[in-house]
């Protein structure tokens, strides 16, 4: 039920954001909001700030942390890989562009072509089609009785839920557990990865 209006996702409240008062004590070091800062208040709060800085460095060590349990996660190497765009990656490329980016990712073992990347999108979504290539028993689908509507305000109701691993990039490759809804509509793409699986990704 928690809400941050900073971050946009549930999982605590904005007075609670530890990222968010970071974020304006950064601004007020800075000078930026001056006209909101009362002097005598900031005086205390510099002292204040002295006496917590040991346990705030220990809770930023914390959310530096990987978000996501290592035992979801599968490290094939030493360092994580950095990913970068170079010229190269624009060659057959009709510049200005809006082509969407679309990915390949192993999902239960089986190399799974076009796969949306949408950052708009709520849920993981599976479509049918790609569903049954993966011989998966439709009985292992759990219900879901919230429906899915998209930007037309066309209502979907999902066939059902399913936890899928899922493989990302090559050495070092990360894997996750992504919580995909299965729905039985028509699709140029074979899934969807939204802001849960991004967010599992690190993406």
């Amino acid at each position: 039920e928690k809400y941050c209006r900073y971050h946009r996702d549930h999982g605590h409240d904005t007075e609670e954001c530890r990222q968010l008062k970071n974020q304006i004590e950064d601004l007020i070091r800075k000078g930026h909001l001056r006209k909101y800062v009362d002097r005598d208040a900031s005086q205390g709060w510099r002292e204040q700030r002295r006496e917590e800085a040991p346990r705030q460095q220990e809770e930023r060590q914390e959310q530096q942390q990987p978000r996501v349990p290592h035992s979801k996660r599968l490290k094939t190497g030493g360092d994580e890989e950095v990913i970068t765009f170079s010229e190269a990656d624009y060659e057959g490329v009709r510049l200005p562009h809006d082509d969407p980016m679309v990915v390949t990712l192993l999902v239960e073992l089986f190399t799974m072509k076009r796969i949306l990347i949408d950052s708009g999108s709520s849920a993981d979504i599976l479509y049918k089609h790609a569903f049954d290539q993966l011989r998966i028993p439709a009985d292992q689908l759990k219900p879901v009785k919230t429906p899915l509507v998209g930007f037309t305000c066309e209502t979907i109701h999902p066939l059902g839920s399913i936890n899928l691993s899922v493989v990302a990039g090559t050495a070092p490759c990360t894997q996750v557990e992504m919580t995909f809804l299965v729905v039985d509509t028509p699709s140029p793409y074979n899934a969807i990865v939204g802001r849960p699986g991004l967010n599992l990704l690190e993406a």
